[in-house]
């Protein structure tokens, strides 16, 4: 099974694409773009949605996990709403079919062998994820884990 977990922000975003289990998961591969600067809204949207379409056409993803604005967090943050919006209608009516679902952190928890959901971030302690930024690529991450079969 091949995962994808996202992490958006309102102007930019950063993917993980895994493979195997939660316990022995490869990186497929991962990237942090930030949204086209000069552009206006819509432009960046439209770039946005391409960019996904693309990541769907040359891997075959099975699952696709984002991790969701917090409730207290969604009316602070509108813009990462509109990426989230994007990437679920985007993944959506691609032809391959593919689950998409955005989880907070509690769900991502109950997704995952993690202790609590306060330690989701111990899930990281695995070698393969090493060189990684955190603040960059833990919650996609972490996304990714929670659609790969615990073992």
């Amino acid at each position: 099974m091949k995962s994808i977990g996202f992490r958006c922000w309102k102007d930019k975003f950063s993917y993980v694409i895994l493979e195997g289990t939660q316990e022995s998961p490869s990186i497929i591969s991962e990237n942090h773009l930030t949204l086209p600067k000069g552009s206006n809204r819509a432009e960046q949207l439209a770039w946005f949605r391409k960019e996904i379409l693309e990541l769907m056409d040359t891997n075959n993803i099975d699952i696709a996990i984002f991790k969701e604005t917090e409730i207290i967090s969604r009316t602070k943050e509108p813009q990462r709403g509109e990426l989230e919006g994007i990437l679920q209608e985007a993944i959506f009516s691609h032809p391959k079919p593919t689950t998409i679902e955005g989880k907070i952190k509690k769900q991502l928890h109950s997704s995952t062998t993690a202790r609590k959901a306060k330690y989701l971030g111990e899930l990281l302690d695995l070698p393969i994820f090493d060189g990684l930024s955190k603040t960059k690529y833990e919650e996609a991450c972490i996304a990714a884990i929670s659609a790969l079969p615990k073992q």
